[in-house]
């Protein structure tokens, strides 16, 4: 005997791009969403199981600068740069 788990949604790829928002809002309240295309499964959409990890800290691009040149870097501005280059053209 087969049996047929029937309580997983499914969505096909034009259903996802017309109306994502309710496909999105399925898988925010825990449901496992299959993709298909042409009646055949091509993704598996499921709830994350962590928002640590889905957070990626950026770098403080800042303070790594300031370590390598301390507060300004030498030479000219970028802008006194761009405005150099312009003139040469």
């Amino acid at each position: 005997m087969c049996v047929i788990m029937s309580n997983m949604k499914s969505a096909s790829v034009r259903e996802i791009q017309h109306h994502f928002r309710k496909v999105l809002a399925w898988v925010e309240n825990g449901e496992e969403v299959l993709v298909t295309r042409r009646n055949k499964t091509i993704a598996r959409l499921v709830p994350s199981t962590s928002t640590a990890l889905s957070v990626v800290p950026l770098p403080d691009f800042a303070a790594r600068a300031h370590a390598i040149w301390g507060k300004r870097p030498k030479g000219r501005s970028l802008s006194a740069e761009i405005i150099a280059d312009r003139d040469d053209r």
